[in-house]
């Protein structure tokens, strides 16, 4: 008696069920498990030095857990109120670490900070104004004291007798349109008549697109729907926070109308509340396929989530071929026929692993999930319709509509018909191979991170629009600078930035940030000191202020403060407020004792240009996040299609060894013929071939084999076989197709391939059936 017959196997099967049901269940109370990170799907990029790697996770941090929001109206009161209620309220939400709106500075710690760094910070060209014209300088002081409409500085006069407060503060801004409304306490933009007030909020440390806060984008929403001024975000979390709606509504509308036409078929032709019990292998399969993968990654993706339950059609193969012989033949015996169905689909499921286990060879973790979620999914499926099913359908048999039936045979004998008379004359094939081959030609690859997420146009849209406005637009682009000490890495900033600016004036950049543009080298630092000590030596320097009756000693005494003060490093010239923009561009001190710094790049509209500055032998290095991806992402499609020629190779042996060499090769040209075809329809059709599409061919493979096999079985009549591959190809071609319209370029393009690859596989496979009579009988023509 085989194994499946005994009951205590199913009953152990039924635990082991139970089991994995109550961990996982477990699992996911103790941590979200679901996964809209779409960065967290990428593979290590071969950033192999720990400063790349802390460069890419500091540019991650300020990207995606940031959020950047504008208020505006022509009225800046309005304007001010608006942007107070959203700070309240996101306050209020307690999904933000931060949120900051109105500045309230500790004006004596600026104070003492604009002190200290009064000769480490002043820029190059402003310093040497001041040195080359002194007298300028003191003059300028001269009028701020005269003059109540002067610009002035939150330091005293008499304690910045060269003006190098103001100088500070515009620099600590960065000269943009952003700046500090001293009357207000914001940070305000000036676009015509309309007036606009920023807004920062931070995300906890632990989410952004990692972790996305379940309530972020209903805060979004609701703030734009309660406000009658314009308001404007932009931050990475928002995109991940729609990506996570989107494709959880997809995942649920997706299987939902995707079982529910599936079964809706099935009982239209079973007539049969019974056939309702293959939800039990479905639901099954998809709970072994996210057990397997939340224990191996930790999370599972909610593309592979999508990806996984579109699966269902595929899982119900094997319990429709059993099933298919119990509505054809009169006296059914529901373990005889399991037998036969089992022996070939246990075939069908070896090569389909094989499959999935190539897939694990390639370097993308989503390819990875997917086949892991898959192979547990299709095993566990099998092993449920193997000794629990049969349980089900031990007492009575359903019979298919004769009208299904005879539909069923006057297509299966069309298609026989046809193979028969293309073979006769040859130019048929001819002619599709011609049409295969000129798809093949003109097939447009295309592999794109920005393929894997539907990037909704409205926040691109404001996104674009705060860039502009403030002047930055963040880019994937930037340089990671290694040196010895600070010194070397500041001048080695400085001499980068000035063939940075070089194509800012191009325009082929739109802005750089870098820290040689806040904080001088320490000899600089030093040569400021000896040029304040030769400053000092000159009286007439100062003469408008000694005319304005100011004493001298006090000048004097101001000029050798400044000249005794203590030189800053890096660290400690960005821990104050003043430095708040550079922070995170100082990488600091590596473990190979070398110190490190970010250049980050805006506007980026010619990257041949930035590759040229790079210089890894002087620790320069220039990362393109996007373009190393993309390459990625073509050398992973290239090693997906050599290991699917591979396993090619490794399924005619094991057909040729279970019919034969000859019968084998006819049996592969079924799956290798239905990809060629499914990609020259892409070809037609205009769409790019992707990483998805290729990946979903690797499934068409599976499930043509499966077809071939199956029609291949002599043990069955040919109806048997004709029913089982159309009720399998139909449901399969159900689920994916529905796939095919998602919102999701990556998941479409997975569903399309797949839906045309099987139908296709189910054209071929019916062609290697023999001719049957009116009642299904093989005719033994083949």
């Amino acid at each position: 008696m085989p194994f499946y017959r005994k009951r205590v196997w199913a009953g152990l099967y039924l635990l082991l069920i139970f089991f994995v049901a109550v961990a996982l269940f477990y699992s996911f109370l103790q941590q979200n498990r679901l996964d809209t990170d779409l960065t967290s799907l990428l593979p290590d990029d071969g950033q192999n030095t720990q400063a790349q790697q802390m460069a890419k996770m500091r540019m991650n941090q300020r990207m995606n857990r940031d959020i950047v929001v504008l208020v505006g109206s022509k009225s800046p009161d309005k304007a001010v109120e608006a942007a107070q209620m959203i700070q309240q309220k996101w306050q209020d939400s307690h999904i933000f670490q931060s949120v900051t709106g109105k500045l309230e500075p500790d004006i004596a710690a600026l104070q003492a900070s604009m002190q200290r760094l009064s000769l480490a910070v002043v820029s190059e060209q402003s310093w040497r104004n001041i040195i080359n014209q002194p007298e300028e300088a003191f003059a300028r002081q001269a009028q701020t004291l005269v003059n109540p409409f002067a610009e002035r500085s939150i330091l005293p006069v008499d304690q910045d007798w060269l003006g190098l407060g103001n100088i500070i503060m515009h620099q600590a801004s960065q000269d943009g349109p952003v700046y500090y409304n001293f009357q207000t306490g914001w940070l305000n933009i000036d676009d015509g008549d309309t007036t606009w007030v920023l807004l920062r909020a931070r995300l906890p440390e632990k989410a952004g697109l990692i972790n996305v806060p379940d309530g972020l984008l209903k805060v979004i929403h609701d703030t734009q729907a309660s406000q009658d001024v314009q308001v404007l975000m932009a931050g990475g979390a928002i995109f991940a926070a729609e990506n996570k709606a989107t494709g959880e509504k997809e995942s649920q509308y997706m299987s939902i109308l995707g079982m529910g036409l599936t079964f809706l078929l099935l009982l239209l032709l079973f007539r049969s509340l019974r056939i309702l019990y293959l939800l039990l292998p479905l639901a099954v399969g998809i709970l072994f396929g996210l057990a397997a993968t939340v224990m191996l990654f930790g999370h599972i993706h909610i593309l592979t989530l999508v990806v996984g339950t579109s699966l269902m059609g595929v899982l119900l193969d094997f319990p429709l071929h059993w099933l298919a012989s119990g509505v054809i033949q009169q006296q059914w015996n529901r373990w005889q026929a399991l037998h036969i169905a089992a022996k070939a689909f246990l075939l069908s499921l070896i090569i389909t692993l094989l499959g999935y286990a190539a897939l694990l060879i390639t370097p993308l973790p989503i390819l990875q999930q997917t086949a892991i979620f898959s192979a547990a999914a299709l095993i566990s499926a099998f092993l449920f319709s193997l000794l629990c099913l049969p349980a089900f359908f031990s007492t009575t048999q359903a019979y298919i509509y004769p009208q299904a039936l005879s539909a069923m045979l006057s297509f299966g004998k069309f298609i026989v018909r046809k193979r028969q008379i293309m073979v006769q004359k040859k130019w048929p094939v001819l002619l599709i191979l011609l049409l295969i081959g000129g798809g093949l030609l003109r097939l447009n690859t295309q592999d794109d991170i920005r393929q894997w997420a539907n990037l909704s146009p409205q926040w691109m849209a404001q996104a674009q629009k705060i860039g502009l406005l403030t002047q930055t637009m963040p880019s994937g682009q930037y340089f990671v600078l290694q040196a010895d000490n600070d010194d070397e890495l500041l001048l080695k900033s400085r001499t980068l930035g000035k063939s940075l600016q070089d194509l800012v004036i191009q325009k082929q950049l739109s802005g750089f940030q870098s820290l040689d543009q806040w904080v001088m080298p320490l000899s600089i630092q030093k040569q400021r000191q000896q040029d304040v000590s030769r400053l000092s030596s000159n009286t007439d320097n100062w003469r408008d202020l000694v005319n304005l009756g100011i004493d001298d000693h006090s000048i004097r005494d101001y000029l050798t403060g400044l000249q005794k003060l203590p030189l800053q490093t890096i660290s400690q010239s960005l821990d104050n407020e003043l430095g708040t923009a550079w922070q995170d561009l100082y990488l600091g001190k590596m473990s190979n004792g070398k110190v490190a710094a970010i250049v980050s790049l805006s506007g980026v509209s010619q990257v041949t240009a930035l590759q040229k500055l790079a210089d890894k032998n002087n620790g320069i290095y220039f990362v393109n996040n996007l373009q190393a991806l993309n390459q990625l992402f073509t050398h992973t499609r290239n090693q997906a299609i050599a290991l699917k020629i591979a396993s090619y190779l490794v399924a005619i042996v094991l057909l040729a060894y279970a019919f034969g060499w000859r019968k084998g090769f006819l049996m592969l040209a079924v799956p290798v013929l239905s990809s060629l075809a499914c990609l020259a329809v892409f070809a037609y059709a205009g769409w790019p071939l992707s990483l998805f599409a290729i990946f979903g061919l690797f499934l068409v493979t599976a499930i043509g084999m499966d077809y071939a096999i199956y029609v291949s079985v002599k043990q069955m009549a040919v109806a048997e076989r004709l029913a089982g591959v159309l009720l399998a190809a139909t449901t399969t071609m159900i689920s994916f197709a529905i796939l095919g319209f998602s919102a999701t370029p990556a998941i479409a393009s997975f569903g399309r391939s797949v839906a045309l690859g099987v139908f296709f596989s189910m054209i071929l496979a019916l062609a290697l059936l023999p001719g049957a009579d009116n009642r299904g009988r093989c005719n033994e023509s083949v």
